[in-house]
């Protein structure tokens, strides 16, 4: 545990499980106030429970509405933001010739133009942040916005394309947010143990595969996730922006 977040307001969409739950841990054993954005209220309060410390967000990533609620209560609650962590996000599995627009658009709506419209509502607030730190975004996207690994036995070109297109999103808009201060970068998982990769991670052929190939020799934990928000978010990175930080095992060396 460190202080190194201390009198810092950060957001953290999917909250409420796996590598969300984890970020938001790590962000308020680092000192931060925190404001958990889930879809699902039940969960938020089943895991945060009525702590002083945060603020349960109930919203729809995907929705424009929604989020404008979302960020009308941060406004309300603190009046400003110094981190924001887009880490809600969807996995879908189909072949390029069954899938369905609907499905395309729907694994977009969330991975993609769900966290381009909670920075672009949470982009005043930022602005209004501590003037004494750095203020971040941090973006989590995949090791397949990089390299194509599901596409042979699980297909998910969307999922491919929808974080290719977050990961491009992260570097354009480090360009564009330098000048008011706020850093925007990218933490790209590879396999971590999560609720999204439980199926594929109980087949022993799959963890195997995956042990063979992380030179790290063990599949990732979402501390790990957390761990490295928690450097991007923090002023330990205040002259990084635009980067991708993998945390991976050493997936991506090969």
């Amino acid at each position: 545990m460190t202080n190194r977040l201390d009198g810092r307001i950060a957001a953290v969409t999917g909250a409420a499980s796996g590598n969300g739950r984890a970020i938001a841990e790590k962000l308020l054993a680092d000192g931060a106030t925190l404001v958990a954005i889930d879809l699902n209220p039940d969960a938020l309060a089943s895991v945060f429970g009525d702590r002083p410390e945060v603020l349960q967000v109930q919203a729809d990533v995907a929705d424009e509405a929604s989020v404008k609620a979302g960020m009308a209560k941060i406004a309300e609650a603190f009046g400003r933001l110094d981190i924001l962590v887009n880490n809600a996000g969807i996995v879908k599995f189909g072949t390029f010739e069954e899938l369905s627009r609907a499905e395309w658009d729907q694994v977009f709506a969330v991975n993609s133009t769900g966290p381009f419209l909670v920075s672009r509502e949470a982009y005043g607030l930022l602005r209004a942040g501590d003037g004494d730190h750095t203020r971040a975004i941090v973006n989590i996207t995949s090791v397949e916005a990089h390299i194509v690994i599901s596409s042979s036995g699980h297909p998910q070109i969307h999922y491919n394309a929808s974080k290719g297109a977050l990961l491009q999103l992260t570097r354009a808009l480090a360009v564009e947010a330098a000048s008011s201060g706020i850093r925007v970068n990218a933490v790209a998982p590879g396999f971590i143990e999560t609720p999204f990769t439980a199926e594929a991670l109980g087949k022993e052929e799959v963890r195997n595969w995956l042990l063979e190939r992380t030179p790290m020799g063990r599949i990732g934990k979402p501390e790990d996730v957390a761990n490295g928000v928690a450097f991007l978010a923090s002023d330990d990175a205040s002259w990084v922006t635009g980067t991708t930080l993998f945390v991976d095992g050493g997936w991506t060396i090969y």
